[in-house]
Formats: C-alpha cells, structure tokens, sequence
C-alpha cells in the first residue's frame, strides 16, 4: 500500500533538516513538494538544490517541469535553457536531451 503523501512530504522535510547539502534529500523534497503544488517551497528547493549541484540534469529538468506545471512557461523556458547549458558542460547527455525535447515542445505550444 502506498505511503500518504505527507508522510513522504515530512520525511523528506526530516532528511533535508539532517543534511541540507543532500543531493538526493533536496531532489526527494522539491520533487514531493511539487507533488502538493506549493510552489514557492517547491522553486526554493530546486534552486537550492542547483546552487549546489549546477550539473544536475535531472534538476533542471524537473524544476523546468514544474515552473511549467505552475503556469509559468516563460519562466520554465528560462530555467530549461541554463539546464540545457549546465548540463552541456557536465557533459550530461541523457538530461540535456530530455532538456532540449522539452524546450522544443514548448517552442511549438
């Protein structure tokens, strides 16, 4: 049976509280966040997250995702694109794939 989703929200709050540098626990907490829409937690996260790790792809992208889920497609351009860029430089190819299909879809909206 799956686990409510605040109690995953507040583990993943616990984790972060434990080690606030934790790539996995800010990914794990902005992800849940995003789940429940409360945005603002949801952006700061992700930042965090980023200002951390600026390779991560898979940040990036999901903070692109999300931005866009928020309603603000402008701003998720924004932020697909500087994903696009870090992750041309950290060389991930998988995550700037995904980024690039995704700025192209929202091209064509």
């Amino acid at each position: 049976m799956a686990e409510p989703q605040n109690t995953r929200l507040e583990a993943a709050r616990a984790y972060v509280a434990r080690k606030p540098e934790d790539r996995f626990g800010l990914y794990t907490l902005a992800m849940e966040l995003r789940k429940v829409k409360a945005w603002e937690d949801c952006f700061g996260t992700f930042q965090t997250l980023l200002e951390l790790n600026p390779g991560y792809g898979a940040g990036w992208y999901h903070y692109g995702m999300a931005t866009r889920e928020s309603g603000d497609r402008a701003g998720a351009m924004t932020i697909l694109r500087r994903g696009l860029l870090a992750t041309e430089q950290s060389g991930d190819k998988h995550a700037n794939a995904e980024i690039e299909s995704a700025l192209d879809e929202m091209a064509d909206e």
